[in-house]
């Protein structure tokens, strides 16, 4: 249920801008989200079917893409996808690891016709 709160930010986001830009249709919305943001790509789309009825944004698509966080070894220098991750750095062993958890929720650009 939270994604409405941040489907409304953008919808509110893409409107003003679309109408500065005198634009007749949004198609798509490209989003960059972090793997760790807690946003499900399909219910923001959902929202914004009800929430843009009506407006320039009906029927508007999301295109999600998602950037995955990485752990840094301290000793090595090594960074590495979380997914890689087990207990160790994969490249020289080290448990002295730091997590970049990637929670970027980022408007990247929109389609227009």
């Amino acid at each position: 249920m939270h994604e409405l709160a941040v489907t409304e930010y953008v919808f509110n986001l893409v409107k003003k801008q679309a109408d500065a830009a005198s634009v007749s249709r949004v198609e798509k919305i490209h989003l960059l989200m972090g793997d760790q943001c807690d946003y499900v790509p399909e219910i923001i789309e959902e929202y914004l079917q009800v929430i843009g009825e009506g407006s320039i944004l009906e029927g508007v698509k999301v295109d999600a893409q998602i950037k995955e966080s990485t752990v840094h070894c301290l000793d090595c220098q090594n960074v590495f996808s979380r997914h890689e991750f087990k207990d160790h750095c994969p490249k020289c062993g080290s448990l002295n690891l730091k997590l970049k958890r990637c929670t970027d929720f980022i408007v990247k650009n929109i389609e227009v016709s």
